[in-house]
């Protein structure tokens, strides 16, 4: 007994001089990586949109369509150059001829009840364009100004807003191939001077909604033109500025 009892304490002496102890060097389970706050704070940054891989407009975020000959999902397989973007397999085809300019739109809800976005600062979009002549997307901002989560519309006045204040940002699609765009949300302007309060104000606070939706209006390089690009990996960002 008093053998294998010196036997065992030359293992646990000869294993500390070694630097390890003997569960990790007989295969025991490795130590944990230290939990640190890096990444929630990370996910904080960024909220997506939509990246569109769902495959579908209705699911896991409900999308509305309007006016345009062509606002579908696309594979990503035939769209090929430009920035090297982790597009994934799809994307969001927009594409249609105009009507003095304007050739339709799409958009989407934003508000949920405890997600204040007033944390982001910029907006970020990835762009198929079709070269010159490919159009313009007007991305338009709606925030709440009479605290009731809802956006209402003048459907005699062109669905202008009633009540609250809609902040745009027109994006000239001259390029071919994928393009990555991120704009501050300073540099959207006011879009419908004297309607709401005149103030970009996202928070949720005193019953607002905050930022309700993002909507995008498609508009033609003439009169009579055409739209036809893609869009892809929308998000909100928190970005040094």
């Amino acid at each position: 007994m008093k053998k294998v009892a010196w036997l065992v304490v030359c293992l646990v002496v000869g294993s500390c001089l070694l630097g390890f102890t003997p569960a990790t060097a007989m295969g025991g389970p490795a130590p944990k990586t230290p939990e640190t706050k890096s990444g929630p704070a990370m996910m904080e940054k960024m909220m997506l949109v939509d990246d569109f891989e769902s495959g579908s407009l209705k699911s896991p975020r409900e999308w509305w369509t309007f006016d345009l000959t062509k606002s579908e999902i696309a594979g990503n397989g035939n769209y090929k150059g430009g920035e090297p973007l982790p597009v994934g397999n799809y994307s969001l085809l927009l594409s249609g001829p105009a009507k003095s300019w304007y050739a339709g739109g799409c958009g989407t809800y934003l508000a949920k009840e405890g997600a204040d976005l007033s944390k982001y600062n910029t907006f970020q979009i990835d762009v198929y364009g079709n070269g010159l002549g490919s159009g313009t997307i007007k991305v338009e901002l709606v925030d709440d100004d009479n605290k009731n989560w809802q956006v209402e519309q003048d459907s005699s006045k062109n669905y202008a807003l009633i009540y609250d204040d809609k902040y745009s940002y027109e994006i000239k699609v001259d390029w071919s191939g994928w393009k990555r765009v991120s704009v501050p949300l300073a540099d959207f302007i006011d879009d419908n001077p004297l309607v709401g309060d005149d103030i970009w104000n996202p928070q949720q606070t005193g019953g607002s909604g905050g930022l309700l939706q993002v909507q995008f209006i498609c508009i033609a390089p003439s009169d009579k033109g055409k739209v036809n690009f893609n869009i892809d990996n929308i998000y909100l960002l928190t970005a040094n500025q």
